[in-house]
């Protein structure tokens, strides 16, 4: 498996304990789900750092920012490096990205929201310094795509 670059690039989605071999700290991580990519940040140790509901949570209200076992994320799913905004956007130095995440354990994540506050912003905040979400922008775009060219003609992307 390559070795993580910073210059935008994701690996193919492999096992949890694979994925060590091919992340570096501060690398975003995401994790394949049913209709989604749950998104956090490596932490070198084999170890992500995600804001997540966990065992017991009642509410999307009680998001919490946690480091787990990359296993104990996984979970049965495939996890794969993503840097791919890295191409875009400038990453923050690794240790300011690692600060970032570790000052924020235990803290509140605010009111969970899959379009402005889920845990992709979250892991675009740590790593670049910029709350956006992909899988958002995409699904906007895929909605505008669907329901605009009938009725306005081509549209130029809601978001980009």
């Amino acid at each position: 498996m390559a070795e993580s670059k910073d210059t935008g690039h994701q690996t193919p989605w492999t096992d949890s304990d694979q994925i060590g071999r091919a992340a570096k700290p501060g690398d975003k991580l995401e994790f394949q789900r049913p209709g989604y990519k749950h998104v956090g940040i490596y932490d070198g140790e084999g170890g992500v750092y995600h804001m997540s509901g966990g065992a017991g949570v009642t509410s999307k209200s009680d998001s919490h920012y946690r480091r787990d076992e990359i296993s104990q994320v996984a979970g049965k799913s495939k996890v794969r490096v993503n840097n791919e905004r890295d191409a875009a956007w400038q990453p923050l130095p690794k240790t300011d990205i690692l600060k970032r995440a570790e000052e924020s354990l235990g803290k509140f994540g605010g009111t969970y929201n899959a379009a402005s506050n889920n845990c992709e912003h979250k892991a675009n905040y740590m790593r670049y310094g910029k709350p956006e979400s992909q899988q958002v922008i995409n699904m906007v775009n895929g909605i505008a795509d669907t329901f605009c060219p009938p009725y306005c003609g081509e549209h130029p992307s809601f978001l980009y």
